[in-house]
This record gives structure tokens, C-alpha cells and sequence, in this order.
């Protein structure tokens, strides 16, 4: 398992180098590389957490916020909030 955490804190460092690339090259997009950034981080946290049953809650959490976000991108773009 150790490994596999190397593997997703190494890849979610390298994601997180690019999305700040992206903020240097076209600071329009600064709020959705921030949130990336943050997204990405929370996510290799989780690996490292050694409490099961709070690494599960936390888990499930960030998976409905991903949910509901989606959803909520969704219904704004359908009804033309967004272009």
C-alpha cells in the first residue's frame, strides 16, 4: 500500500504543478486550477490516513461534493447561467 500512496501523492503533485503552469500561461482559468489544486490535495491527504472509518467518511464526502458539483455545473450550463 505504501507504494500506491507514493504513486498518487507523486501524481497528484505533478497534476498540481501543471494546473499552476496553466495559471501562469493563462491566469483566466486561476479559479479552476486553485480548486484543482486544492481538490488534488485533499485527495492524496486521504491516502495517508490511517483511521479507516474517518478515511471512509472523508472519502464518501469528497465524492458527493465531486457529485454535487458536477450536477450543479450541469443544471447551470442547461439553463444558461453559464455559456
Amino acid at each position: 500500500m505504501n507504494a500506491i500512496r507514493l504513486l498518487i501523492t507523486a501524481g497528484a503533485a505533478f497534476y498540481g504543478v501543471l494546473f499552476l503552469a496553466q495559471i501562469a500561461l493563462n491566469g483566466s482559468v486561476a479559479d479552476q486550477a486553485l480548486a484543482g489544486v486544492v481538490l488534488l490535495a485533499v485527495a492524496a491527504a486521504l491516502t495517508w490516513m490511517h483511521d479507516e472509518l474517518a478515511l471512509k467518511r472523508y472519502e464518501t464526502g469528497l465524492l458527493w461534493v465531486m457529485v454535487l458539483g458536477f450536477l450543479a455545473y450541469a443544471t447551470a450550463r442547461a439553463s444558461g447561467v453559464l455559456p
